[in-house]
């Protein structure tokens, strides 16, 4: 078994490994012999292979020199989803824990649907027996080298650092999920950490464990240093979410139309269709109050249509902030902010029916404070563009008018002075803008006077 090459969100974006092998089984039917539940195992082995198919079209189209040197004249063994399951049994086969502990973990992950020891298999012995059904299965021959570690890997925070964290979380369980703490914390403490803390979530999950929103955010930090997805953690979980009111201004960085006008600008490089772009935008709710990323750019975009802006000043505004051409990518005009309201009340339907969306009161008296730099960032804008974000500062709203500024700048030829950036900091603090957004968009472009 290889080492662990990267991150596991390069290879997954949900559950993996034995936690997400346990999910399968809290989520099916119990499995009546032990031949139906190493059933689930091939399964979910198969479903993997399924959802990352071998695609070798492009490599059949290059001449054998380009396979040469590209690297595509080699091989690799795949072993898919196996790999790290095995990886997380063998951690526990090989470990001192007592049959009594691994058999609480396993029940409290799974729910009890399947329970070896009815059946006559010891807990170890079951282990052992996925563990041999994974090595049975011959892995896939992939075209290409082996790959190797990721350098953004060897990037995030020590392991070690959220130890003491992990385990108090466990701890703090132990009236929710009664008799298990004890146990959860021999794997995390004497086994492996990782896993430990994935079976903890996967035991929160299978219990309905209700979690407060901050705790579910306090839980994706603890997952960061071992490259989990934030699906790992939260897909699932019984989250007690904040009203979507609340929610609104929760973002560390750009958020609204202009973070998704942010998403088109280099677009032709990834090739993916606008539609596609902005149902993924919209979506894109991470960890945070599920639609909030929908609601922020509704109220942008209702704002918008509602405004007496011309459809060639709304076409202007939005070439401006996105960087590309809107009839490359059938963005122009009134249409386009039409489909985007649309996209977001799909949705909050979705996800939040009982939410009324309604627009918030604008920051009117921090107009004055945005025109000035919009008036000294002129130089910066074509003419066209200064006029539309003017238009939409005075006639509609000062934030969603300094928010596209800072997309329109974020590319801009030229320089701001510090005192510029400055106040521009000072200004998304007093809109309440997260400590990134606007350092993100301009810092770059600040030179000292």
């Amino acid at each position: 078994m290889r080492d662990q090459s990267g991150p596991y969100f390069e290879k997954y974006d949900s559950d993996f490994g034995l936690s997400g092998l346990t999910e399968a089984f809290a989520q099916s039917t119990p499995p009546g012999t032990e031949e139906a539940a190493l059933a689930l195992v091939t399964d979910k082995l198969v479903a993997y292979d399924g959802e990352t198919p071998v695609d070798k079209s492009g490599i059949e189209r290059l001449s054998e020199d380009e396979r040469h040197i590209l690297g595509f004249d080699l091989f690799h063994d795949d072993f898919g989803y196996a790999e790290e399951l095995r990886r997380d049994l063998g951690k526990l086969l090989d470990s001192p824990l007592s049959d009594e502990v691994l058999g609480a973990v396993w029940l409290a992950a799974t729910g009890g649907g399947w329970d070896p020891q009815v059946h006559g298999i010891g807990v170890r012995d079951w282990l052992a027996r996925m563990d041999a059904t994974c090595a049975a299965r011959p892995p896939r021959v992939m075209v290409g080298r082996a790959p190797g570690p990721s350098w953004s890997f060897w990037r995030l925070p020590a392991v070690e650092t959220v130890r003491d964290a992990i385990l108090a979380e466990i701890r703090a369980s132990a009236g929710e999920l009664p008799g298990l703490a004890p146990a959860l914390e021999e794997v995390a403490g004497r086994v492996d950490l990782d896993l430990g803390f994935r079976l903890y979530l996967r035991a929160l999950k299978t219990a309905a464990v209700p979690v407060s929103e901050e705790r579910c955010k306090r839980f994706c930090d603890l997952g960061e240093p071992f490259g989990h997805p934030f699906r790992v953690v939260y897909e699932g979980l019984t989250v007690v979410w904040r009203p979507l009111e609340v929610a609104r201004r929760l973002f560390d960085g750009d958020f609204g139309l202009s973070e998704l006008a942010g998403r088109f600008h280099s677009m032709w490089e990834r090739s993916v269709p606008a539609p596609e772009l902005l149902h993924q935008t919209v979506i894109a709710d991470g960890y945070r109050i599920p639609g909030v990323q929908a609601l922020v750019l509704w109220e942008d975009t209702i704002r918008l249509l509602r405004s007496p802006l011309s459809g060639g000043s709304l076409t202007t505004l939005w070439a401006a902030a996105s960087h590309t051409a809107p009839d490359r990518f059938a963005t122009d005009g009134p249409a386009w902010l039409r489909r985007i309201a649309e996209e977001c009340r799909a949705r909050l339907s979705e996800v939040a029916p009982e939410h009324t969306p309604a627009l918030p009161p604008v920051r009117a008296d921090l107009a004055d404070a945005v025109m000035r730099e919009l008036r000294e960032a002129t130089p910066l804008l074509e003419p066209e563009e200064a006029t539309a974000l003017e238009q939409v500062v005075v006639q509609v709203d000062p934030d969603l008018g300094f928010r596209l500024l800072l997309r329109a700048l974020h590319t801009a030829s030229g320089s701001l002075t510090e005192r510029q950036y400055a106040r521009c900091r000072s200004l998304g603090e007093r809109f309440g803008y997260g400590e990134d957004h606007v350092s993100h968009a301009i810092e770059h472009l600040a030179q000292d006077e």
